[in-house]
């Protein structure tokens, strides 16, 4: 609230703090290309994190300094109004969802029991900031409760994922499709040999943009037909819990965040990083190049 109301009448402290709140409503929004960038900066020395964050700085500031630039745009952007309840109404259903998925990772990751307390934590939660500020209201209240009632669901829908799991350590996902084989780095080299064209996958559970490329590129289409093919070995390796060995093979490439997929082959014996959105056409063109063609 401090910073929401930090206006032009306390000058530039003012404007530096509403810049600030800018800043850190917008980090969750990282994925997939601002956290490589970052991971990468921070990986290496000081004048690439100066650089990287500098230009971050510019990019977050740009709307500010277009708006001074050209102060008519400020006169078309929307006005306040009773279309802010209904966008911040659909805001919140989108939240429940990411709500969903999160506690549906966790109870395939650790297990029915941390599901459920994590959702009862977050039901408290909710009665906390919901129902204490109007505690007296009963439509407050019962808000609140309803708020409660929505989480505790949740973590019912997304616990049955993870209840065979309780108890037991987290295995490694293989991919659905018999065609993919665990990650395996020391087996490329031999194949590549072989005459054979090498797919690698690195994708987690959390990663929506993993489960994007898969729906829309590898997993359909001309490409899923490429990649079952006998003169392609696909190799998937699940990061969805912290693995050393695939943070070291990320680093090798320069990349420090997923979704990665690289190609080896004949045409590619050092391998060769694709986009992190991938498309059918770099998908087959790589491909190719990795044939020798």
């Amino acid at each position: 609230g401090a910073l929401g109301s930090a206006g032009p009448e306390r000058g530039l402290v003012g404007h530096f703090l509403t810049g600030a709140l800018a800043t850190i409503l917008a980090t969750p929004c990282s994925a997939p290309f601002l956290g490589t960038a970052v991971g990468f900066a921070l990986a290496r020395g000081a004048p690439e994190i100066l650089g990287i964050f500098a230009a971050l700085g510019v990019g977050l500031a740009l709307p500010y300094l277009l708006v001074a630039l050209m102060p008519g745009l400020a006169a078309r952007m929307p006005r306040p109004g009773a279309w802010m309840v209904v966008l911040r109404r659909i805001l919140a259903l989108a939240l429940l969802g990411t709500a969903v998925w999160l506690l549906s990772v966790l109870a395939a990751q650790a297990g029915l029991v941390a599901a459920l307390l994590s959702s009862g934590l977050l039901a408290a939660i909710a009665l906390v900031f919901y129902g204490g500020r109007r505690l007296g209201r009963a439509r407050e209240t019962g808000g609140a409760l309803t708020a409660a009632v929505a989480v505790l669901a949740l973590g019912a829908v997304a616990a049955p994922a993870g209840f065979a799991k309780v108890g037991a350590e987290p295995v490694p996902a293989v991919a659905a499709a018999d065609s993919w084989r665990p990650l395996a780095l020391d087996e490329i080299p031999r194949l590549v040999g072989e005459g054979k064209t090498v797919f690698v996958d690195v994708t987690a559970d959390w990663c929506l943009t993993c489960q994007v490329n898969k729906s829309l590129v590898l997993d359909r289409g001309a490409v899923a037909q490429r990649l079952a093919g006998s003169e392609v070995v696909t190799m998937r390796g699940d990061w969805t819990s912290p693995d050393e060995a695939i943070s070291r093979y990320l680093a090798s490439f320069g990349r420090y965040g997923i979704p990665f997929n690289a190609v080896y082959g004949p045409g590619l014996p050092e391998g060769r990083p694709l986009p992190e959105l991938l498309t059918d056409s770099a998908v087959m063109e790589a491909l190719d190049r990795a044939a020798g063609g």
